[in-house]
């Protein structure tokens, strides 16, 4: 086989397309893939013009300029090749032919576009993904994590350095992985609440396994943060707190009935609820005798009306008859309705002598109102007020006028049995303020609350079980003894000095107003007449936090 021939065949097994021009500009040689790519027969295409047969061909300028031209672009119709152009010269450096090499790229094109797009998809996906508040995992099918969002390294504290190519369990303070749970079972698991090891959150999570072509490749897990909603959850209750002081929320249902004594306040409740009369309840501090009114004004005729409180233990005595029958009087605001006067034990002789005529002889005394209002009195007392009536500190005329019906509400150490189901409806109430999920008491906890007296009533009850709370763990879920705070009787003896008694009076009162105030100490500093700075030295003088 001649050179030439041999030339000839070896180029006609390229994969590639090669094509020669002569310097008129006519095609002298073309090999069997050119052929097939430009879909030209070689016996028609040879010796024939390049520009007239190659659409778009540049093989004429390159050898008019000589300059060579390497993988470019060329549209071919439907199709694209990739072409490199090189002059041919002689040894005077003139172009005498010039030489195509190319190759048909048209699916590699279609490839690229479609990885072109697949990039975008992919980052438009990862915006996505980036930008949702919740915490997003992607795990393999053995559970180890291939990609985490933005918000995952927000709400665990871990990085993606940290997590990926790792197990999934690494976020978790204690139990299995969701994503190696679903790669075992291969179905979706949802809304399962998880403690994060790295900030003792507490996430809710749901994980749904991925199939492709029905072959499981892994799992996707959304974390959401709950602490946000607790957050908020514990601000309704405020506001629910806060706006408990101008509505009546209770009912004879949400009352604790288990002893006989407690049986015979309801049935006296109950019966004088109805009747459109005035009463007295009496009992100690924190025996829960605001509850029991809003609860007769619920069960009572006026309950679609207003509910009132004005508790005289936070008025100052100049300011009880702006109060009452000043401006903005509590009397006309409860037209219709309820008004519940507590500490009606701490009025001014004058007040009370007002109270009198309007009580007696319906005279509405004030300047600012042009009638007489149509109101109910609920009053309390945790004072014997015959004592205070002996001592002229408490007018007889108006005892005997509001105590035609009175209600004495027993303190806590004379109806334990109640202690119990109080405990638990105390126990709910605060599972709600701490967003936590406490189930109930172990034997040993309820025996340590039945064996105490409780001097302060169902308010100090509230205040032992909010601080076992605080001593649990997050994982506990039951109060136990342990949890409960020692409980030490206290035997109160009617001893000490005058100064003694005022500044034990001054304690009670304070702690009253701070726990109406919702320990708010500049508006307690402000209702009781003081400087901030005067506040907090009584506080840390009687030792309350």
């Amino acid at each position: 086989m001649k050179e030439v021939e041999l030339m000839r065949y070896v180029l006609d097994q390229l994969q590639d397309g090669v094509m020669v021009i002569d310097e008129r500009e006519k095609i002298f040689y073309i090999n069997d893939s050119a052929c097939k790519i430009l879909e030209v027969d070689k016996e028609k295409i040879i010796r024939q013009n390049v520009v007239e047969n190659v659409p778009n061909t540049r093989l004429h300028i390159v050898l008019r300029t000589g300059e060579p031209e390497y993988d470019k672009l060329q549209s071919l119709g439907d199709k694209v090749i990739l072409t490199s152009r090189i002059p041919i010269k002689n040894d005077n450096n003139e172009t005498i032919a010039v030489a195509a090499v190319f190759r048909d790229i048209t699916t590699l094109q279609k490839l690229a576009e479609e990885i072109t797009n697949l990039r975008e998809m992919e980052a438009l996906l990862s915006s996505i993904i980036d930008s949702t508040s919740d915490a997003i995992s992607v795990a393999d099918q053995e559970g180890r994590v291939t990609m985490v969002n933005r918000a995952y390294t927000r709400i665990t504290g871990l990085t993606p350095r940290e997590v990926i190519g790792k197990p999934a369990t690494i976020d978790l303070a204690e139990g299995e992985s969701l994503h190696i749970q679903c790669a075992r079972e291969k179905k979706p698991i949802y809304n399962v609440r998880k403690r994060l090891a790295t900030n003792k959150k507490e996430v809710v999570a749901s994980v749904t396994p991925l199939f492709v072509k029905n072959e499981f490749k892994g799992s996707v897990a959304v974390i959401h943060d709950i602490s946000e909603i607790q957050r908020l959850i514990n601000e309704l209750e405020a506001t629910k707190r806060m706006l408990k002081k101008e509505s009546a929320t209770h009912t004879f249902d949400d009352l604790v009935v288990k002893s006989e004594i407690m049986k015979d306040v309801i049935a006296q409740a109950s019966k004088v609820a109805s009747v459109d009369v005035d009463l007295l309840l009496i009992g100690e501090f924190g025996v829960g005798k605001e509850v029991l009114a809003q609860a007769i004004h619920n069960a009572s005729p006026r309950k679609d009306g207003p509910y009132l409180k004005l508790n005289f233990s936070l008025i100052p005595k100049e300011r009880q008859e702006e109060y009452l029958f000043g401006g903005n009087s509590y009397l006309a605001q409860a037209n219709e309705g309820t008004l519940f006067l507590e500490n009606i034990d701490l009025m001014d002789l004058e007040m009370q002598r007002k109270l009198l005529t309007f009580l007696k002889d319906n005279v509405f005394d004030t300047d600012y109102y042009d009638f007489i209002p149509d109101v109910r009195f609920i009053f309390s007392t945790t004072e014997d007020l015959k004592i205070l009536s002996s001592l002229g500190k408490f007018s007889k005329e108006l005892l005997y006028k509001i105590s035609v019906v009175s209600i004495e509400v027993p303190p806590l150490r004379e109806r334990k049995e109640d202690i119990p189901e109080l405990a638990q409806q105390l126990l709910h109430n605060l599972n709600r303020k701490y967003g936590r999920i406490v189930y109930g008491f172990t034997e040993d906890a309820l025996n340590k609350l039945m064996n105490y007296s409780w001097p302060g009533n169902i308010r100090e009850l509230e205040n032992v079980i909010d601080r076992a709370m605080l001593a649990m763990d997050n994982s506990d879920s039951l109060v136990t003894s342990t949890h409960i705070p020692d409980l030490e009787e206290k035997v109160e003896e009617v001893t000490g000095t005058l100064k003694e008694m005022t500044e034990d009076f001054e304690k009670k009162i304070i702690l009253e107003v701070l726990e109406a105030s919702h320990g708010n100490k500049t508006e307690v500093a402000r209702k009781l007449g003081l400087t901030v700075r005067n506040l907090y030295y009584k506080l840390d003088r009687y030792g309350i936090k």
